[in-house]
């Protein structure tokens, strides 16, 4: 986990992803010849395992089933759990993911006691990987890079106008489904709220901070998260080969946050057509054109030795 570089502001808040437990995987059994079914209908969690523990942060996530179902439960680590301010901070996230509704953000279901926990966000449980991974193992074609970038834009766009800023994005919280391959944006520990006064510290993981964050009084807004969006869409277009999306990429990325914008409306369908630039810019990071110059030097090579022969 990155964390805010040494130009940050005093005391920033820190990053605590809370999709590692996502590398691994459960196994259970039930060696009983007969099956009971009271624990499906008890309001109570049961299995409850631990699945993540930040090294740096206060977050302990565990699994746990009720009613039959999985779910994610966010708590704190035993020795922060008696303190105000990171109790406040957990208070703060489950207000803002609660009022999330947006296919590409994990749902907030509720806050409750869980035994031997304390209190917990429980959260929908995600099949899938984070985008971290699907990076360094380079599994990411570009179609699939350009619809993960979109996915992503929408999301930021329905957080935005819920008057919400995520403040942490990076491939390690947006994480990509099994089935399907849709994106799901976690982790909004550090999020913030218009509606909300307390817990303002510049916060943010290591390049994926926006420049105007390490300024002394800074103030989250909805283009730090653009910034963050681009340099995220830049490593998908580096993964992947892709002119287009890294084009895309530089128009998130500006220093000056008032020029910021989303430039993915172009890898739409039906824009590339409309553009000759972009119809070369995409010819030209094709495997296509490396076919036409392997054609044309084999035919390079039959003229010149034909030509000799004659």
């Amino acid at each position: 986990m990155e964390n805010i570089d040494s130009k940050t502001p005093k005391n920033p808040q820190i990053s605590d992803s809370d999709s590692s437990y996502l590398n691994g995987s459960e196994k259970t059994a039930n060696n009983d010849s007969s099956l009971n079914l009271g624990g499906l209908f008890s309001n109570t969690f049961s299995n409850v395992k631990p699945l993540y523990e930040s090294k740096v942060g206060s977050t302990q996530l565990y699994t746990a089933t009720r009613y039959g179902k999985r779910f994610v439960l966010k708590g704190l680590k035993e020795g922060y759990r008696n303190d105000p301010i990171f109790n406040l901070a957990m208070a703060k996230e489950f207000e803002i993911g609660i009022g999330l509704e947006h296919p590409n953000i994990r749902r907030t279901i509720s806050l409750e006691k869980a035994d031997g926990i304390g209190e917990v966000i429980v959260l929908e449980y995600i099949d899938g990987r984070p985008l971290e991974a699907m990076l360094r193992e380079k599994t990411i074609s570009i179609s699939q890079g350009r619809a993960i970038c979109r996915q992503i834009a929408e999301a930021l766009a329905y957080l935005h106008t819920r008057q919400s800023v995520h403040r942490d994005l990076k491939p390690a919280n947006i994480l990509v489904t099994f089935q399907g391959n849709n994106v799901k944006l976690i982790d909004f520990n550090l999020a913030d709220n218009e509606d909300f006064i307390i817990l303002k510290n510049p916060a943010g993981s290591g390049k994926y901070i926006a420049p105007e964050l390490l300024e002394p009084e800074a103030i989250p807004t909805p283009e730090a998260d653009i910034y963050s969006l681009g340099v995220v869409a830049g490593e998908i277009a580096e993964a992947t080969g892709d002119r287009i999306l890294q084009a895309a990429a530089e128009k998130c990325r500006s220093d000056n946050p008032s020029k910021r914008i989303e430039g993915f409306e172009m890898l739409k369908e039906g824009s590339m057509r409309k553009s000759p630039k972009i119809l070369l810019d995409q010819f030209l990071s094709s495997k296509w054109l490396t076919y036409l110059l392997a054609a044309l030097c084999t035919l390079l090579t039959i003229f010149i030795i034909s030509r000799t022969l004659l």
